[in-house]
């Protein structure tokens, strides 16, 4: 596979600080959920401000629709909401951290046939992390106490693992041409 020096770089420093900020949250579990509520809180409301800015700028050459500005506002509003009503953020993140596990799940279970068909010798390992995904993200869906417990948990763990696929996708691609595209006329 080729790929890009940048990107294999980028992927390199992302593994590296998913890495280091997984250590991080093992060693404050109790304060992860907040933290995160709060980085959540945060990214809507600059991504909300931009749409509504981005409305303004493109409006009136059509390259923007009234949909744009609807969101923007809503998400703007919303994370203004997650920011000053005290526990929306830990409700919130429990059921968003749910979603998460769940939808995690489905792709490793889905990515495990893909896998599986082009001959992967890991597609077993991506069906099983992808049924016991599924099966963890609609139990945290009923139990948001849970939930929320896994945060200062399984969110450590998952940044890790996370950090570790970016770093094996490092090394796992390369830049360099192979030996039939350098013999190619």
């Amino acid at each position: 596979m080729k790929t890009s020096t940048s990107t294999r770089v980028v992927m390199l420093i992302l593994g590296i600080l998913l890495i280091v900020m997984g250590v991080v949250f093992f060693a404050t579990p109790g304060i992860n959920a907040v933290v995160t509520g709060y980085i959540v809180c945060a990214l809507m409301l600059v991504f909300g401000i931009a749409e509504i800015v981005f409305y303004g700028v493109h409006h009136k050459t059509h390259s923007a629709s009234g949909w744009v500005l609807a969101d923007g506002i809503l998400t703007t509003i919303l994370g203004l909401m997650l920011l000053f009503i005290p526990g929306a953020q830990i409700v919130t993140m429990s059921i968003l951290f749910a979603m998460w596990v769940l939808f995690t799940g489905i792709t490793a279970f889905s990515g495990a046939f893909a896998d599986k068909s082009a001959g992967s010798h890991s597609w077993g390992w991506n069906l099983t992390f992808g049924i016991i995904g599924i099966l963890l993200g609609i139990w945290l869906m009923f139990d948001p106490m849970l939930s929320i417990v896994s945060i200062g948990y399984l969110l450590p763990v998952a940044l890790i693992f996370e950090g570790v696929a970016a770093i094996a996708f490092f090394f796992s691609t390369s830049s360099k041409k192979t030996t039939a595209e350098l013999n190619a006329p």
